[in-house]
């Protein structure tokens, strides 16, 4: 069974240097990193409010920089795997050792090719929630989707994700759809940005501004100055993180609050 979405990875073209933007401007702190012999890759997982991003460097340029996969984990990797093949997902890699030594892996695709990688192993990672001056917590990750039923069939029905609310955006003739494995939450976007599938990683913050403006003295690049979010309530902005990962703030309540 899926039963947890652990984390967003993310290739980097300078660890050292997306590490300290994380830690500096998010408040995150790394809580295990790796050495991949095989593939000369160096990882880092960093804890930002209660979740988990992975940061993953490749020497030789291998992957395009940014916003790579949704990291779940599974008590049975070998029938989740071929439970999603069976369904029409495609394979990326076969259950494996990972190649840290650290579980198993595999890696299969969403409706759109967005890599879903599935972990089977007994490493946790993250505690609580960590303290920052703005930042309360990830409220989620957001996929954008050419059909937006197609790939609610598929988080729910074949990775486990419940729904946790549906925002209508009258402007767009669209709604959004959040869905969710306990406190970790993706939202289903129409096709509207340009950018990658896996199109943002958001933030609850108590102000907009104020975080920006924290970031900003800090030496963060502002994406988008703060405005009314489009749902009609609380305001949004956003940071770019070395990689052009969007890294957006919103001061709403949080999804999961109700």
């Amino acid at each position: 069974m899926i039963y947890e979405l652990n984390h967003l990875g993310i290739v980097v073209e300078d660890l050292a240097a997306s590490v300290d933007f994380y830690t500096s401007h998010l408040g995150a702190a790394v809580v295990w990193s790796a050495h991949v012999e095989a593939s000369g890759m160096d990882l880092a997982y960093l804890q930002v409010a209660q979740g988990l991003v992975e940061l993953l460097y490749f020497p030789d340029g291998a992957m395009p920089l940014g916003t790579n996969h949704l990291g779940f984990y599974s008590d049975d990797l070998d029938a989740d795997y071929a439970r999603l093949v069976a369904a029409g997902a495609a394979s990326l890699v076969a259950p494996k050792v990972a190649g840290t030594g650290a579980g198993r892996q595999a890696l299969v695709t969403d409706p759109d090719g967005v890599a879903i990688e599935l972990l089977q192993r007994d490493l946790p990672l993250r505690a609580g929630t960590l303290p920052h001056p703005h930042i309360r917590a990830i409220d989620h990750v957001a996929l954008q989707a050419s059909d937006h039923d197609r790939t609610f069939a598929f988080y729910t029905d074949h990775l486990g994700m419940s729904v946790a609310k549906q925002l209508p955006i009258p402007q767009l003739d669209t709604h959004l759809t959040y869905l969710h494995h306990g406190a970790d939450v993706v939202e289903i976007l129409p096709e509207v940005h340009d950018g990658p599938r896996l199109h943002h990683l958001a933030l609850i913050v108590d102000d907009v501004a104020a975080a920006l403006a924290y970031a900003e003295e800090r030496g963060a690049t502002i994406h988008e100055a703060a405005h009314p979010a489009a749902g009609g309530v609380g305001s949004v902005g956003a940071l770019i993180d070395p990689d052009q990962t969007v890294i957006e703030f919103i001061d709403r309540p949080p999804v999961l609050a109700g």
